[in-house]
């Protein structure tokens, strides 16, 4: 059985209603105006509805056609701008934007490409690339995320989705995505010297055994991250389950060391280390506690994972300084 929604399908959807672009408005963008198909430049074609609904619109993978698209370049950028620009906040706009295109529209982009056995961890790689990178402009890393987004709906090729965007990164912005630091299972013992080596850590949240991003840097304030349900401010996550209290977590930074406590939560933390070690009680359930005071904090090391409440897990990166 045909999934309901294809990649290209899931695409405009969300453009329509995040990005407030009919059809044809996006069509007009992401359609090439060069090439001949059918007798027109499919740019020509976008008043055709037979033609922009089943070749365009609904295309199921393995029948798209790449020629009848623009340069993804340009069209990324110009669309990005313009989704932008159709947010009814103009001062938030364009993190709204950044958040939703790493966010619950990357979410259910992977969602698609699984119902049609394409490489959703190949995406969702490319996504935490992009946010561990460090751009001269958050609205280039705004701008990847939505190219990213547009070209495997247009595409449905991931692999080809992620050259492309490689591509820009290098050639537009002279740079490239850089392999974020991760050694699982070692930690910090050979390069934590806080003199020479700027430790620097993130949380990318993992559900189900997949990786869930954007990566959460870290807050080297003196506060640090909080993490919980309703935290506020502006080092916090949020990104939790219903069983992780409203202030769950600290975690900072003390010169090369990297430290959790847990914030009084009615369901607790624990923490897996990396090196396959015996899980540590960070914080035990509050049903399960010896005293009523707090727990000491627990230093943390790239590839941990700490588990909040029943259900939160998020792994422990090292990111690139």
């Amino acid at each position: 059985m045909i999934p309901l929604e294809t990649p290209s399908s899931f695409m405009f959807a969300d453009l329509r209603k995040f990005g407030k672009l009919t059809n044809r408005d996006a069509a007009q963008e992401l359609l090439s105006a060069t090439v001949t198909y059918g007798g027109k430049a499919p740019r020509m074609r976008i008043n055709d509805r037979t033609f922009l609904s089943r070749q365009i619109v609904h295309a199921l993978p393995g029948q798209t056609h790449p020629e009848l698209f623009a340069d993804f370049f340009q069209s990324s950028q110009t669309l990005t701008s313009r989704v932008i620009a159709n947010r009814p906040n103009p001062a938030t706009a364009r993190e709204e934007v950044r958040a939703h295109y790493c966010g619950d529209a990357a979410l259910g982009m992977q969602r698609v490409l699984r119902d049609f056995d394409l490489d959703d961890t190949l995406y969702a790689n490319a996504i935490s690339r992009i946010s561990a990178a460090k751009f001269r402009s958050e609205s280039d890393r705004t701008v990847l995320y939505v190219m990213l987004f547009l070209t495997i709906g247009c595409l449905a090729d991931p692999q080809r989705a992620v050259s492309i965007v490689e591509r820009f990164v290098e050639y537009k912005l002279a740079m490239d995505i850089g392999t974020v630091e991760m050694d699982v299972g070692a930690g910090y013992e050979d390069g934590a010297d806080a003199e020479h080596d700027e430790v620097l850590l993130g949380l990318l949240r993992i559900s189900g055994g997949t990786a869930r991003p954007p990566i959460h840097p870290l807050a080297t304030t003196d506060e640090g991250t909080l993490v919980g349900s309703l935290v506020e401010g502006a080092d916090v996550i949020n990104d939790v389950d219903v069983d992780v209290s409203r202030r769950h977590l600290r975690v900072w930074r003390d010169g090369a060391h990297w430290y959790a406590q847990g914030l009084g939560s009615t369901n607790g933390t624990t923490l897996i280390p990396g090196d396959g070690g015996d899980a540590v009680t960070i914080e035990p359930p509050r049903a399960k506690r010896a005293h009523d005071g707090s727990y000491p904090p627990v230093e943390i090391s790239n590839s941990d994972i700490l588990c909040l409440g029943a259900t939160t897990r998020f792994l422990v990166m090292r990111i690139t300084s």
